[in-house]
């Protein structure tokens, strides 16, 4: 019998952490939760759906968390007691079945331990502040399911979209189709300065100044709507300089690729 009580002691010992350090720690928060309403993740998930400032919700949320965790400290420190009962049980069951023939009907049930209390996150997760993740699905490497990140920390739920495996090729032709598109909307930008006059420069406009050019006399004028749509009178020479310098940006657009 005393070894068997050494072997219970020794059970305790290595099942049970430092009771006194939890509950000292308990007290003071036991203390501290007691100033405070009480609040549900329910209650949280309602001012959510109420539209109520995130920070008030973060605010409910965290007194939710605070509240589950003190009451979870508590279960614990029965679930130590119990233990400490169970175990000591399970010791004798066994030192009193060693002794005796593994068919003996006085055999007795050995005890099971208590399961130790656990915190079900997806009750505190389902109120955290939700993100779209942005993901260019275009230019994926893998597949992989919608899936949804969480950071206990900063209560923040990251939601991934599904994603698509795409060659090499594909992405490729993803990027020069891109590519040329912003080239496109960098050339319907474009502009030219002379003379101090800021002429438009898309294709448009070149076809424009260039079918002027053709039917203007030497040293004549003529009018024009510049970039900011005021009516100059430019002369052929400012004009066919336009078109010139107009001409060239858009030849370094295209060898810029």
């Amino acid at each position: 019998m005393e070894q068997t009580n050494e072997q219970t002691a020794s059970a305790v010992e290595t099942t049970v952490p430092d009771t006194q350090a939890i509950n000292e720690q308990a007290s003071t928060d036991a203390e501290q939760m007691l100033e405070l309403p009480s609040i549900s993740y329910d209650d949280v998930l309602t001012k959510i759906a109420l539209r109520h400032g995130q920070a008030q919700v973060e605010e409910a949320l965290k007194l939710a968390i605070a509240q589950e965790q003190q009451a979870h400290v508590a279960a614990y420190q029965e679930w130590e007691l119990e233990v400490v009962e169970v175990e000591a049980q399970r010791q004798e069951a066994l030192a009193h079945n060693a002794n005796l023939a593994a068919d003996s009907d006085e055999q007795v049930a050995v005890p099971e331990l208590p399961e130790q209390p656990q915190i079900d996150m997806s009750l505190r997760r389902a109120c955290y502040r939700k993100e779209h993740v942005e993901v260019d699905l275009a230019l994926t490497t893998e597949q992989q399911p919608a899936r949804t990140e969480y950071d206990d920390e900063a209560l923040v739920a990251y939601i991934y979209p599904a994603t698509q495996a795409h060659s090499e090729a594909q992405i490729a032709q993803v990027k020069r189709e891109r590519f040329k598109q912003t080239r496109r909307q960098e050339l319907a930008q474009l502009t030219v300065e002379v003379d101090g006059m800021v002429f438009d420069a898309d294709e448009l406009s070149q076809q424009r100044m260039a079918r002027k050019l053709l039917v203007m006399e030497e040293q004549s004028s003529t009018s024009w709507v510049l970039a900011n749509n005021d009516v100059v009178q430019v002369s052929k020479e400012q004009l066919f300089s336009a078109c010139k310098l107009a001409s060239e940006q858009q030849t370094a657009l295209w060898i810029g690729e």
